[in-house]
């Protein structure tokens, strides 16, 4: 049986763990809020799943430019109702430069979250942000950093330069949400043992309520027959999206449907179509998380980009966020053989994965869906048992066992998961 790059903690030897005190945890991130970037969804998400996995924790914001001048402005409230949470996750606000798309505060909001965090004498600093993190650890705060990207790859003599602060006490670890990731931070020279890798996850919320094809077809007003391809996400330069319209252009029978992006985003795509004249793709805009998932139930197949730019290019897609949503909706994923996408995908398993841009094998390999009932019902039901342990709740239960022994200096061996251990999911059948 062969192995994904999945990884779960093997224990930490003899070492009794059970009775260690769980440190109490500052989150602290300088992003707006809310907003549509997939990093602020993250954030949330995952604070959002530690705070019910009962870690003493608080996420600490720059109080937010868009509400400053509205009286009444929650921003918990908003928070909760944009990220479909529920208002569970402690927020403190810290009255700096306020957040905006400028981002100046960045710097402000580091030096004053950290001022704050040591006067309320936290045990841990957890961000994803850069600056504060280096800035914590040169402080000697405990220092948890969060990060998608291979900053190994992307700045290796500062990361090499960066290593031996690596090795200090302060310097708890960081985690990583894929082995590609690892792979990079090892090579710049931080320890192995400070290095874990926890998945990103898909929130059982967000897929409610659980729809079959045919009753989301009918809310969407689709035709049943009809065949549909469906991206959602943002739609940036960087995410090669264009390559999706260009497959669209090869097969005029199917609808593609892009759902998100910004107005700018999709004002661009819809003229790259009209210049090559596609008119198979349909543009939904911006839609609420909560809404999004009609659109997978709805789907034939799902789509992330199958090209190599953003992962090789820009660096700044690195197992996408939506992999997980795609698998939990039960759908058949088309996406580019690339190391990060087959940490959780594995070809004719849950997946078609071709290679990246070859836009011809992209669309022989939906034809062949298509035209194979059976491969497409056994493909979409691997899909939704592949992701029933890539919950946002099952991470948040690792992540506080990992930050509890790190905190008291035992680190564990990570090991990697079998592929296709039985599972059960809650998404519907196809």
């Amino acid at each position: 049986m062969e192995n994904l790059s999945t990884w779960e903690d093997a224990g930490w030897g003899n070492r009794s763990t059970a009775n260690l005190r769980t440190p109490s945890v500052a989150i602290i991130s300088d992003e707006r809020f809310p907003h549509y970037a997939t990093n602020t969804q993250q954030v949330v998400k995952n604070a959002d799943a530690l705070a019910a996995a009962g870690l003493p924790s608080d996420l600490i914001i720059p109080v937010q430019w868009k509400g400053l001048f509205r009286p009444g402005y929650d921003v918990a409230d908003a928070i909760s109702k944009y990220y479909n949470v529920p208002r569970r996750t402690s927020i403190k606000k810290i009255f700096t430069i306020p957040a905006s798309n400028l981002r100046i505060e960045k710097v402000t909001h580091c030096i004053a979250a950290l001022i704050y965090a040591s006067i309320r004498k936290y045990d841990v600093i957890y961000t994803r942000n850069e600056f504060t993190a280096i800035m914590s650890v040169l402080l000697g705060k405990k220092t948890v950093f969060e990060t998608y990207r291979k900053f190994g790859d992307e700045y290796p003599r500062f990361m090499r330069w960066l290593s031996k602060y690596a090795c200090k006490p302060a310097f708890l670890g960081m985690i990583l949400h894929s082995r590609l990731s690892f792979d990079s931070m090892r090579w710049a020279g931080f320890p192995a043992e400070k290095l874990a890798v926890f998945h990103n996850g898909f929130d059982y919320a967000d897929m409610q309520p659980m729809l079959t094809k045919t009753e989301a077809r009918e809310i969407l007003g689709w035709e049943k027959s009809q065949r549909h391809v469906v991206y959602t996400g943002n739609m940036q330069v960087n995410k090669g999206i264009e390559s999706v319209i260009d497959i669209a252009g090869k097969m005029p029978a199917v609808k593609f449907v892009l759902v998100g992006g910004t107005l700018s985003d999709s004002l661009r795509l819809q003229n790259y179509a009209e210049q090559n004249a596609v008119s198979n793709v349909t543009f939904t805009g911006f839609k609420a998380i909560k809404e999004v998932s009609c659109y997978l139930y709805a789907a034939d197949a799902l789509i992330i980009p199958p090209v190599s730019a953003p992962l090789e290019k820009y660096g700044r897609t690195v197992l996408p966020f939506k992999t997980f949503l795609y698998l939990a909706a039960g759908r058949p994923v088309l996406a580019p053989l690339q190391p990060d996408l087959t940490e959780v995908l594995e070809d004719d398993y849950n997946a078609l994965l071709v290679e990246p841009d070859n836009l011809d094998a992209a669309v022989a390999a939906l034809e062949s869906l298509f035209a194979n009932p059976a491969m497409h019902l056994r493909i979409s039901e691997n899909a939704a048992a592949s992701v029933s342990d890539l919950t946002w709740d099952a991470r948040a239960k690792k992540i506080i066992r990992w930050l509890t022994n790190a905190f008291h200096g035992y680190y564990p061996v990570f090991k990697q998961q079998e592929k296709h251990a039985p599972a059960k999911t809650a998404v519907t059948a196809v």
